[in-house]
Formats: structure tokens, C-alpha cells, sequence
């Protein structure tokens, strides 16, 4: 171990072009904690406003919605969370792959490539949910400024505290998994590692929990299901977290349909070859895409705050801390879509450089392979927020008088749409300078 833990050391000193990955695993990393400790300070926040409310003579019982409506906030932000983390830790898997690949085709041993896996993948997120945690607390003045229930918050309502002892550990857990996933490869079978092999095609039983999940949201919402308020809360919940992850599920079987269809169709070499690497893998395709799919999927659900809050009484603060909640959920769902937007985008065309630089040898234009990087974004884009659209609807489909009693909410779900799709095509645009060095070094070469 000691022995791995040294080359690891050694390579990690002579990183070379891999210093922007890691630099950008650390930065995804950091995103993710600041996130995850921000909004579990706030859950505790209400959670304890509500416990005080409990001790009184006479509770309004007006606190303990407010604990209700922050788990759903922090539900639709878990999913987003989470697909960034997950991002972050796949994100220098195929570089990390190849070096992990030829030490062992090297001679180098199962264990010495372990060790040097995980210790590789817990030197990022380490740093990451360090610098995430040191964020987390310095922004926490800022996040005392907002008023719910009628005040502020106090700094120490909003410390994570014992909570963060179980948070924090999470995010390098996360990247110790992927790692352990990916050694699996490694260990077994190098050389189809080296060759970028071994991609599974995505099955269509991926849409069925979706369906489920669907009928279940639209059951509980309309009171068809007979059970106590509580749990039909509890369902209408659970189900809308429920949806964001089945629909992460079935977004990268769509995009591989999509890629198919593209390619079969395609009238020109851009859209051949965005189609081909849409097919080859649509889970990267999925990643570059999801974020922005999930932020307008929270944004349709949320479109409805307004007249939500618009029903609640003055008195009781309730309508606008609704709007106010409302803003916030959006506001960090679209920094941890911004962040996984750039972060996979510099990502994938640092894993994919050799590709860039072999079709350039064959003649290739640089210019076509910017055409087809960029249609091979807005395609899957569109297909993606165009779901992610329909399925938010669907969801709140019985809530359809309220959208229309304030409309409002439809210029905040077409804003966020908007603005997430211009953050795609915009990293898609930043990243071109990568792609010229990377087919100009073969040129160079």
C-alpha cells in the first residue's frame, strides 16, 4: 500500500493537462457541499422554530407547515445535488481509467491500482468538501438576511451542526463509490479499458417507474386515495421527489433513442457525427443536458407558488415566504445546473481529446467538429427540457386553477427554461478553444 500510495503521490505532483480535471472535480465537489450544508441548515432551522412552537400554550400549528414545505424545497434540490456529485466524481473516471489501465498492463498489482484509485478520488472530493464547508460558513450571514415566518434568521439557527457530521462524509463516499466502480473495470479487464470499449445500450424498461410514479401523484393530488391527510402529503412528497429521480433514470434511454434517429436520419457529416456520439454514449450525452432538464422540471412544479402564495393569508406571512422559498429552491438548483453545465462540458472534451485529434489527422475540419459538438447539445437539450416540461405539468395538473389564476408562474417556468438552455449552448460555445487545442496538437504532433 505504501508503494501505491507513493506513485500515486509521484503522478499526482506531474499531473500535466490533468490539472484542469482535477481542478474542475474539486470546484463540482465544493458546489456540492456548499449546497447540501446550506440546505440542510435551513430544513433545521424550521425544524426547530417548529419544536419551539410545539412548547407553547397554544400552537398555531403554522410552523410545522413550513418544516413540510422545506422538505419539499430540499427534495427537489437532492436530486439536482446529487447528479452534480455524481458528475463530479465520474467526471476524471476515463482519464483515471486509461493511467489505472496501463499500470496494469505494466505489471503493476490489483491492490496498488486500488489504493491509488481511491486515494486519487479522496484527495478531490476531500479538498472539495473542505473548501465546500469553509463556503457554507462564510455565506451564513448572508443567508441570516432572509425573513420567514415574520423575522430573520439568526446565524446559529442556521448552523448545520450535528446534521453535518453525517453531510459531510457523504461527499467523498460518493466519489469513493465511483471510484470502487470503476477499478471493477480496470481489474478485470485493462485492455478493453484502454480501447474505450464495453458501452451497455440502455434498456426501455427505464419508462416504466415513471408511469407508476405519474399515477400515483395524480391519485394522492385528487383524493382518490383514502388514507389520512398526513400521508397523502407524505405520497404527493415522496412521488415529486420520486419523479426527479425516475426521470434522471429515463433521460439517458431518450437521448439514445434520439441518437439513433439522428444518425439514421442524418443529412450531413456535423449531424452524423453528433447522432454516432449520441449513441455511443448516452449517458455522457445525458449529463451534459440533465441539469438544466432538472431545473426546468423544478420550475414547472414551482410555477405554481405564486398563486399559492397569492391564497395565503397576510397575517401569517405564509404567501409571501412561499414566493420567497420559492425563489431560493430555483436560485440553488440553477447554481448546481451551472456548475455541472461547465464542469461536463470541459469535461467531456478533455476525455474525448484523442477522438478530436484522430478525426482532424483524417481530415476532419475543425469547424465541422464545432458543428457537430454543438448540435450534438442543443438535439438531446431539446428533447430533454421539452420532457422535463411535460412531465412537471403533468404533476400539477390538479393544481391548473391556481397556475391560472396567476400566470406569473408561467413567466418564471419559460424565464428558468430560457436561461438554462443559454447556459448550455453558452459553456457548449466556451469550451471551442479546448477542441482547437486539442485537434491543433495534432498538427503540432
Amino acid at each position: 500500500m505504501r508503494a501505491a500510495l507513493r506513485l500515486w503521490w509521484a503522478l499526482a505532483r506531474r499531473q500535466g493537462p490533468d490539472r484542469l480535471t482535477t481542478g474542475l472535480a474539486v470546484l463540482a465537489f465544493t458546489a456540492v457541499t456548499w449546497a447540501l450544508l446550506a440546505t440542510l441548515g435551513g430544513l433545521r432551522a424550521f425544524v426547530d422554530r417548529a419544536a419551539v412552537e410545539r412548547a407553547e400554550p397554544e400552537p398555531s400549528g403554522m410552523a410545522e407547515v413550513y418544516v413540510v414545505l422545506a422538505v419539499v424545497a430540499a427534495a427537489l434540490i437532492l436530486v439536482p445535488l446529487v447528479t452534480l456529485g455524481g458528475a463530479a466524481a465520474r467526471l476524471a473516471v476515463a482519464r483515471r481509467n486509461a493511467r489505472m489501465a496501463a499500470l496494469r498492463l505494466a505489471g503493476a498489482t490489483t491492490g496498488q491500482v486500488a489504493g491509488m484509485a481511491v486515494a486519487d478520488a479522496l484527495a478531490q472530493a476531500v479538498a472539495g468538501a473542505l473548501a465546500g464547508a469553509v463556503l457554507y460558513g462564510g455565506t451564513l450571514p448572508l443567508v441570516a438576511l432572509l425573513h420567514f415566518q415574520g423575522r430573520a434568521f439568526a446565524v446559529g439557527e442556521l448552523w448545520v451542526g450535528s446534521w453535518g457530521a453525517l453531510a459531510l462524509p457523504a461527499v467523498p463516499l460518493v466519489a469513493l463509490v465511483s471510484a470502487l466502480a470503476a477499478l471493477r473495470r480496470v481489474a478485470v479487464t485493462p485492455l478493453g479499458v484502454a480501447a474505450r470499449t464495453g458501452v451497455k445500450p440502455l434498456s426501455w424498461t427505464r419508462l416504466l417507474p415513471l408511469f407508476v410514479l405519474v399515477g400515483v401523484f395524480l391519485l394522492a393530488a385528487n383524493g382518490l386515495l383514502r388514507l389520512d391527510a398526513i400521508v397523502v402529503l407524505a405520497i404527493l412528497v415522496g412521488t415529486l421527489a420520486g419523479a426527479m429521480w425516475v426521470f434522471n433514470l429515463v433521460g439517458p434511454w431518450l437521448i439514445s433513442v434520439l441518437g439513433r434517429v439522428v444518425a439514421r436520419r442524418a443529412r450531413s457529416v456535423p449531424t452524423l457525427l453528433a447522432g454516432r456520439r449520441i449513441v455511443d454514449d448516452p449517458k455522457a450525452a445525458w449529463r451534459s443536458v440533465g441539469g438544466v432538464a432538472l431545473v426546468a422540471f423544478v420550475a414547472g412544479v414551482l410555477s405554481v407558488s405564486p398563486g399559492l402564495a397569492a391564497t395565503g393569508a397576510e397575517e401569517d406571512h405564509l404567501g409571501v415566504d412561499i414566493a420567497t422559498g420559492t425563489a431560493i429552491t430555483l436560485v440553488i438548483a440553477s447554481l448546481l445546473a451551472a456548475v455541472s453545465t461547465g464542469v461536463t462540458q470541459a469535461g467531456r472534451v478533455l476525455d474525448h481529446a484523442g477522438e478530436y485529434r484522430a478525426l482532424h489527422l483524417a481530415g476532419t475540419e475543425v469547424a465541422t467538429l464545432h458543428a457537430a459538438r454543438m448540435r450534438e447539445t442543443w438535439i438531446p437539450l431539446a428533447v430533454c427540457v421539452g420532457g422535463a416540461s411535460v412531465t412537471a405539468l403533468a404533476l400539477i395538473t390538479p393544481f391548473i386553477d391556481v397556475l391560472a389564476d396567476e400566470p406569473i408562474g408561467v413567466v418564471l417556468f419559460l424565464g428558468s427554461v430560457v436561461a438554462g438552455c443559454a447556459l448550455v449552448l453558452g459553456g457548449t460555445a466556451a469550451s471551442r478553444r479546448m477542441v482547437d487545442r486539442a485537434a491543433g496538437a495534432a498538427v503540432a504532433a
